[in-house]
């Protein structure tokens, strides 16, 4: 099958992929109007992406595309919504570069708390300073609290006990045992994990109820010499509350992996008044980017690409319907004999009942199959167009 790699990938990766067979084209440097293009001119089965955004007009360019792979756990940069709406798969990579944005999360850390941005930038200068930084507090003994403690925020967590740091954790799905299997304490909601912490790190998605979680409010309750570390995404901050809080607050300082309105490039011109200013630590938006991360997620890609295009297996797919709003389930066993599934479409087809859901079990060393199927009966569209009776 024909597949598009449109950012950049692991060379082992690319070539076991053409190994299979598979018809690969690598443009980790197309963007915009000309990803639109490449996309109608190869019609790809497959797309895989790490940044790149996958916008309607890039799906609708190629009407053979049958799945979308994010090389990465995040997945707010593709339009998710109409992808479902055309039948098309999106799936990511998630848990394989936890470890990476972990890492950076630390390094953001350490980097605010003992100034060595500031340090490096006086030695580069000419300039020795030492009393100027004779005040750093230190990590040991200091409260963090992660909003958020998934795949990222667990091996944030490994790390803090390391330095012989408080965890607490905010997180919606986690219960209060799984937590403190982690060595963390379980916080009910993300007001008392303001208000209770020293250091603040962002593990959570970009979603409807997360986006601009870090506001006005949210800053108001916070410590006077807080740290917000955020590796995660740029909108899930008010970049001028930020701002404005970095100003009035002496002792508040801001680092950062990501940002709002990042270029689409790897390299380009970027204005960014939060990133600028002296109280924020920031990199490029390279949590992800190790050569580990990569050669992990790379191999998962490279997994899920061989098994949908062996047997269609989808793995770790974001738009499935989870939650199916059905009203009965029937369960048929028939001899598995040609047809047979057939016919007992057909039987609910001329009753006007909507299939859902459908499971067909095959039976240990026998010939009879277990078929179940979820069947709305309030909704009296058919299965099959019926043909106009003349």
């Amino acid at each position: 099958m024909k597949i598009i790699v449109a950012d950049a990938f692991s060379p082992n990766g690319l070539e076991e992929m053409k190994a299979m067979g598979h018809q690969v084209t690598y443009e980790p440097k197309v963007v915009g109007d000309d990803f639109v293009k490449l996309m109608g001119d190869i019609k790809p089965v497959v797309l895989i992406v790490r940044s790149k955004k996958v916008t309607k007009e890039v799906i609708d360019a190629d009407p053979k595309l049958e799945m979308v792979i994010r090389a990465g756990a995040g997945f707010d940069t593709i339009d998710v919504a109409h992808c479902s709406r055309k039948g098309i798969y999106v799936c990511n990579c998630p848990g394989k570069n936890s470890i990476a944005v972990a890492e950076l999360t630390m390094g953001l850390m350490t980097a605010i708390d003992r100034r060595i941005p500031e340090g490096d930038k006086l030695l580069k200068e000419g300039k020795w300073a030492k009393a100027s930084f004779a005040d750093c507090i230190g990590l040991k003994g200091r409260t963090i609290g992660l909003l958020g403690i998934g795949n990222v925020g667990k091996e944030v967590a490994k790390r803090c006990l390391a330095f012989d740091m408080k965890v607490l954790a905010w997180d919606v799905f986690l219960t209060k045992e799984t937590i403190e299997s982690m060595g963390a304490t379980k916080v009910e909601t993300v007001e008392e994990l303001a208000k209770e912490s020293d250091i603040l790190s962002i593990h959570v998605p970009a979603v409807k109820e997360t986006i601009g979680m870090i506001n006005k409010k949210f800053l108001s309750l916070l410590k006077p010499n807080v740290v917000i570390i955020n590796a995660a995404r740029g909108n899930l901050v008010v970049e001028d509350d930020v701002i404005e809080h970095l100003d009035k607050t002496k002792g508040f300082w801001y680092g950062a992996d990501v940002f709002l309105n990042e270029p689409a490039k790897k390299e380009a011109p970027f204005d960014s008044k939060l990133a600028k200013h002296p109280k924020v630590v920031g990199s490029h938006h390279v949590g992800a980017s190790t050569l580990e991360a990569e050669t992990a997620i790379g191999i998962e890609a490279v997994r899920m690409v061989k098994e949908y295009g062996a047997s269609k297996k989808v793995n770790n797919c974001v738009n499935l319907a989870m939650d199916v709003k059905t009203t009965h389930c029937i369960s048929v066993k028939y001899v598995s004999k040609v047809g047979a599934l057939a016919g007992i479409l057909a039987v609910l087809d001329k009753h006007g009942l909507k299939i859902e859901e459908l499971k067909n079990c095959l039976l240990y060393t026998s010939d009879a199959a277990d078929e179940r199927s979820s069947v709305d009966l309030g909704g009296r569209r058919i299965i099959k167009k019926k043909k106009k009776k003349k």
